[in-house]
This record gives C-alpha cells, sequence and structure tokens, in this order.
C-alpha cells in the first residue's frame, strides 16, 4: 500500500516538472496545461482509486472543488490588479494568497448559511 502512496506522489511531482519546463519553451502553453484542472483531476483518480475513499469520495471531491473553484479565481484578479496600483509581485502575490484564502472561506460560510452541503 505505501508503495502506492510513494507512485502517486512521483506522478504528481511529475506532473509538476512538465508544467514547468513546457513553460520555460512556451508561456502559453505551459499557462493552457496549467490551467487544466490536472491536480484536481489527479486527486479524483488517486482518490477513486483508494480502496478507503473509492468513487463516492472522488465525486464528493470533484464536486466541493467544483463549488470553490469560483471564489479561488480572486488570486487571478488581484495579482494583476494590484500590480498595476503599484504594488510589487511579491506583495500582490501575497495579498492574493491571504485575500483568496479569507474569500474562500467566506464562500464556504455563505454556501452553509444557504442550506449547500459542503463538508
Amino acid at each position: 500500500m505505501m508503495w502506492m502512496t510513494i507512485l502517486k506522489a512521483i506522478g504528481t511531482l511529475a506532473v509538476v516538472v512538465l508544467i514547468s519546463e513546457v513553460q520555460k519553451r512556451s508561456n502559453v502553453l505551459g499557462a493552457a496545461i496549467a490551467a487544466l484542472p490536472l491536480m484536481t483531476m489527479l486527486v479524483v483518480f488517486n482518490l477513486a482509486t483508494d480502496p478507503k475513499a473509492g468513487p463516492a469520495q472522488a465525486n464528493l471531491f470533484a464536486n466541493t472543488t467544483f463549488l470553490l473553484f469560483w471564489p479561488g479565481l480572486t488570486f487571478f484578479i488581484l495579482l494583476p490588479v494590484l500590480q498595476k496600483f503599484g504594488l510589487s509581485f511579491w506583495w500582490s502575490f501575497g495579498v492574493g494568497v491571504v485575500a483568496t484564502f479569507a474569500i474562500t472561506l467566506g464562500a464556504i460560510a455563505l454556501m452553509r448559511s444557504l442550506g449547500v452541503k459542503i463538508d
């Protein structure tokens, strides 16, 4: 069982390295690959094939990820906007990360208050 975990970790690492290497050659192609929900796909696959989790857990994860995708866009909106207002890249990056976490937590609270089942 441990070898499967190691194999999954190596596969996930390979995807990250592949995207990084492609991006060095073509920013557009690297971004296009990164824009695909590859990590989500890998997690869904790993959950579905895990005897302790299974397809039901994989579906729950995929559905929850879809709901939380929208507040996650905060980062991609704030990063360039804050830089246009004169904030440096790293400050924009940091504010974008913190704001994305805060807005995602707020979205979870809002969804729960509206009766959306999100675990």
